[in-house]
């Protein structure tokens, strides 16, 4: 196979014929691509692609732009993947992918592209419009003229829905203020965005669209390591006392005592809790997909399907929400909602996941706590756990990581506190009680402390020298004269 290198007008281009038959045809067609500077490097793609040729990696020329394949990729994949994930990233690809290099012919894109699409994000990728600090600056407005601003009328004065005015409303009467927002996206959204972009080139190498991947080529921003806030153990007693009488009193003692995700607290059904034998067992979830909740079958992850044990308190309180529910359950008769689950409204529906993240928000700031997520609460059992003495492997497995290498990084500060007493245990144990050898050393050092000052001058444009010996070193005296005593 002989290729050829010509020139057009201020480019060069390549041209050598494929070493495959066009089906349609039976010819040998010609690949061709153009757009080089100069000759050498025209030479240098028409070597790389021959060889990509010999291998039937033959890439034709396309006119296929970014967007295009987006759309054609998308729709290829949806029935492989989970549908959260899917929805992110139609989301991500829709927002912050297409509007910036959706015009860009595929065959075109490059590592300098990608390295500023990903700038561009983290300055200024932020599309969705800040609602929530609008609506509030009006109602806080409102409020100190002496007004009771209603949910329509913060609804047609700042042009947002009613429902999300509503919301707004009860988070303000809670004391709940609007977080200041970054016009630019979070380092994690732009990496989640390069996951995504990663993803979908493979794929377009795989199917020959394009010879190599850019996005393998260009490192993605770098995640800030930062500490989530949890709750210590008084906190935590506070909140469950303060909401003792809330309707989901018990999904969140759940939540505090398993450290279980929110879809799966969400999607728990009595067909998996056992509570003679103290145990649930963790599979269904109720997820949130396009802003629906969604039944979904298994976990996270491959260890997130288990049975895990309940504490006494917990079966209590389950046994009693039992108990209720089925009283509820009479009064409805047949129409209660038939979907079984653990955690339900009087007719039997189950919560949306992020109702139950907004009504604890309001439970939060009604009882005067700092302000956590509810995905916080996972990370304040685990952290609890681990304070409490419980295996890092134990915990790592009760909440469903992974592999417990990652639930060690994550949680590395907190056992990091644990420092100082595997430090006394371990010098107890081989060193034994009472620390008789320490003394005797401790005892020696103080006897040879009395050494002449010559043993310990310091030259004065090098270290310290040693004048006489032999010595031992000995920390905070220096070097000591060697004894028998030792």
């Amino acid at each position: 196979m002989k290729g050829s290198v010509h020139r057009r007008g201020s480019k060069w281009y390549y041209k050598f014929r494929s070493p495959e038959r066009e089906p349609s045809t039976g010819t040998y067609p010609w690949i061709t691509k153009g757009g080089f500077g100069t000759e050498k490097e025209a030479w240098k793609a028409c070597r790389d692609a021959m060889r990509e040729a010999d291998r039937g990696r033959v890439v034709k020329p396309s006119s296929r732009t970014v967007a295009q394949y987006f759309f054609e990729w998308l729709s290829a994949v949806e029935p492989t993947m989970d549908a959260t994930t899917w929805q992110n990233w139609q989301d991500y690809a829709r927002t912050s992918v297409i509007p910036h290099i959706g015009a860009e012919r595929l065959q075109r894109l490059n590592e300098p592209q990608l390295l500023q699409l990903y700038g561009k994000l983290l300055s200024e990728g932020r599309v969705k419009r800040d609602q929530n600090s609008a609506m509030y600056a009006y109602w806080s407005d409102q409020t100190a003229k002496g007004e009771n601003p209603t949910a329509r009328e913060i609804s047609a004065a700042c042009n947002t829905t009613i429902h999300a005015a509503r919301a707004a409303v009860r988070r303000y009467r809670s004391g709940i203020a609007p977080k200041e927002t970054s016009p630019g996206l979070a380092p994690k959204t732009v990496r989640n965005i390069h996951a995504l972009i990663h993803r979908a080139l493979v794929d377009a190498v795989a199917w020959k669209y394009i010879a190599d991947n850019p996005a393998s080529n260009v490192k993605p921003p770098k995640r800030p390591r930062t500490r989530r806030e949890v709750w210590n153990p008084d906190q935590i007693r506070a909140f469950l006392t303060s909401v003792r009488h809330d309707r989901f009193a018990a999904l969140f003692l759940l939540e505090l005592t398993t450290g279980i995700r929110r879809g799966q607290v969400c999607g728990l059904k009595w067909t998996s809790v056992d509570l003679d034998a103290g145990e649930i067992t963790v599979h269904d979830n109720r997820v949130v997909v396009g802003g629906h909740a969604r039944y979904k079958a298994g976990g996270k992850t491959k260890n997130a399907d288990q049975t895990i044990a309940l504490d006494k308190e917990t079966v209590a309180a389950l046994r009693t929400w039992r108990d209720t529910q089925d009283r509820e359950r009479d009064v409805v008769g047949s129409d209660y909602h038939p979907g079984n689950y653990v955690f339900t409204f009087e007719d039997g529906r189950p919560p949306h996941p992020d109702s139950i993240r907004q009504r604890f928000d309001r439970l939060t700031a009604a009882a005067g706590l700092s302000r956590i997520t509810f995905h916080d609460l996972r990370h304040s059992y685990a952290t609890g756990a681990l304070k409490a003495g419980i295996h890092p492997k134990v915990v790592s497995d009760r909440i469903g990581h992974a592999n417990v290498g990652f639930f060690l990084q994550t949680y590395a500060h907190v056992l990091g506190n644990d420092d100082r007493d595997a430090a006394d245990q371990a010098a107890t144990f081989l060193l034994g009680e009472g620390g008789v050898w320490v003394n005797q050393i401790i005892h020696t050092v103080m006897r040879l402390s009395n050494v002449p000052n010559h043993v310990h001058k310091r030259h004065e444009n090098g270290p310290r020298r040693c004048l006489r010996g032999p010595f031992y070193l000995v920390a905070g005296t220096g070097f000591e004269p060697a004894t028998s005593g030792l």
